[in-house]
């Protein structure tokens, strides 16, 4: 039986892989690039060979942004996130990537591998399938709007009186009628931003303003449960273009989300910092925290918060509401959590 080369083996296995593979070396020279990445990317492995791999890829998590760059924990693999890199021909190309770092004893990076593949048809499906949710939601708004009136009628005594005990009924189902009523529009919205569809107004914004009138209307419900609210920024912060009302949005929900999920006697601060290119307003909480694997989907509708208390209500679509209008923006969302000590989230909007 013939015996095959480690090495040979080695470069059989990786360009066999049914994904696509590239390996950096410590100064993000690219090293290694399988059959796979040719094929997606468009470049052959003899052009991208000793290259910096973000002048080769151009991707949205290239340079400063890579995930690799930095990182505490470099061996900790980073599995199934979305990005985008640029083909040969300047395509910008939806992937899937999954990565981890090598490092020396002092945790400084000797190679990073990263692993992708093409998402293409997976973002097709997905717009698919948010089309058909929110023709199926449109239609829900109907019925539910002719069942609440129906429901008004009878509470204002239009089919005669009623006893204590069907009115106390009905109004259960009338609160009911107008929660389901909350999602529906909330997720419309979220479709709509979402799609493009909703059109933004976009002017220069003073966002200390904004976010000074905002406080100020969360100081009676943070006071029901003895929170503090905290607000730091600088006096000379430059203006936002953006759309005040959906802005106006995205500091609600984060605050809401925020006083929801602490505990009483804590301390909500909201921080602003700016520099040249980014105004980033992070607000951070004292709450019940989450775990690493619950920050992916934190933003995703309708997603709870593992072991949240239950009179914490709403709808699990502020978040979701807040990453498509930051998003509709140009900015960015993200998230860091302590399970049990708090979470901070941070939105940045492009100067």
């Amino acid at each position: 039986m013939q015996q095959v080369d480690r090495k040979e083996l080695y470069g059989r296995i990786i360009n066999g892989l049914p994904v696509a593979l590239f390996v950096v070396d410590s100064s993000f020279r690219i090293v290694e690039f399988n059959r796979a990445a040719e094929e997606i990317s468009g470049w052959s492995k003899e052009e991208v060979i000793g290259r910096y791999c973000g002048d080769v890829l151009a991707g949205n998590l290239c340079g400063e942004n890579c995930l690799l760059r930095g990182s505490e924990n470099l061996e900790k693999p980073c599995i199934g996130r979305e990005a985008f890199i640029t083909t040969r021909d300047q395509k910008k190309l939806p992937i899937l990537f999954s990565s981890s770092g090598l490092s020396d004893d002092n945790g400084n990076m000797l190679n990073g591998i990263i692993i992708f593949r093409d998402a293409s048809e997976i973002k097709k499906l997905e717009a698919q399938k948010k089309n058909i949710i929110s023709l199926f939601t449109h239609d829900l708004k109907a019925p539910v709007a002719i069942a609440g009136g129906f429901v008004a009628r009878l509470l204002e005594g239009k089919a005669g009186p009623l006893t204590d005990k069907q009115h106390q009924y009905l109004e259960t189902i009338n609160r009911e009628i107008s929660r389901l009523e909350n999602y529906i529009l909330s997720f419309l919205e979220i479709s709509r931003i979402e799609s493009g569809q909703m059109e933004l107004v976009i002017k220069p914004l003073e966002i200390s303003g904004l976010l000074r009138e905002s406080i100020e209307g969360f100081r009676l419900q943070a006071a029901k449960k003895d929170i503090t609210l905290q607000l730091e920024m600088a006096d000379d912060l430059p203006l936002l273009r953006g759309d005040s009302l959906q802005i106006a949005r995205v500091i609600a929900n984060l605050l809401d989300n925020a006083i929801k999920y602490s505990r009483a006697g804590t301390i909500v601060q909201v921080r602003v910092i700016s520099d040249t290119s980014s105004l980033t307003i992070e607000v951070t909480d004292q709450g019940i925290g989450m775990d690493p694997e619950q920050l992916e989907y934190i933003f995703d509708p309708f997603y709870r918060i593992r072991g949240s208390t239950r009179d914490a209500g709403g709808t699990g679509l502020g978040l979701a509401a807040v990453r498509a209008i930051v998003k509709a923006h140009g900015g960015t969302t993200r998230v860091s959590s302590e399970l049990g000590r708090g979470s901070s989230f941070f939105v940045s909007f492009p100067l």
